[in-house]
């Protein structure tokens, strides 16, 4: 299962970006990259959005099917 960093340079989208599309700090997002778990449902559906794939893809543990 990807990591939000992995995930997200693997779309080549830079950290600001996503901090801004969460208008947030880029220092804060780079927080985030380190500690998923604190991040709000709608912070992470916002970058999922962003980047493209789904909550499920990142945030979960397994693959649900």
């Amino acid at each position: 299962m990807p990591r939000l960093k992995e995930y997200r340079e693997s779309k080549g989208v830079k950290q600001s970006a996503v901090a801004k599309k969460l208008g947030i700090a880029r220092q804060t997002y780079s927080f985030y990259e380190k500690n998923q778990e604190k991040m709000t449902f709608e912070q992470a559906k916002i970058v999922c959005d962003f980047l493209g794939t789904r909550i499920s893809d990142i945030f979960l543990p397994i693959n649900v099917d």
